[in-house]
């Protein structure tokens, strides 16, 4: 729901599955948009109301970590990152991520450490291994890739 005001996605989701019928019901914003994108908002919160606590928690900590990214940088992972991030085997993501989780909580010079340590990354391709690094960089820097 990226392309949703920032203010209205907190209200909603805030909202339980009969208050937010109500709300999109007599919101005027949302009934002038297309049918097509009132059923996807209406998919969106149906899986975010299926989320458990933690994994909202974690939706909303990767939303803010957008809303933290500059423009650039939200066109790179648009653009770049996460259509590469699409188009790798599912076993291949989950590696990545196992590795992005390890990295959690280091300083600068751990990560970097970590990330040319051969033991680390020799089951990464050099592409793989660069996407290591990217979201690494946006995930420390501040910015964590949205849908992730």
């Amino acid at each position: 729901m990226l392309d949703l005001p920032p203010r209205w996605i907190d209200r909603v989701q805030q909202m339980s599955p009969a208050e937010q019928e109500q709300f999109l019901a007599n919101n005027e914003r949302f009934r002038s948009l297309p049918p097509v994108r009132q059923a996807q908002i209406r998919r969106q919160l149906q899986i975010w109301n299926n989320l458990t606590p933690e994994q909202r928690q974690a939706v909303l900590e990767r939303q803010q970590v957008w809303e933290r990214m500059t423009p650039e940088q939200q066109s790179y992972v648009r653009e770049t990152l996460l259509p590469h991030w699409q188009s790798l085997l599912p076993r291949r993501r989950q590696a990545i991520l196992q590795k992005l989780h390890d990295l959690r909580g280091l300083d600068d010079s751990q990560r970097a450490a970590k990330l040319n340590d051969e033991s680390f990354v020799g089951d990464l391709n050099p592409d793989e291994r660069q996407m290591l690094r990217d979201l690494s960089n946006l995930r420390v820097n501040g910015p964590e890739p949205p849908g992730l």
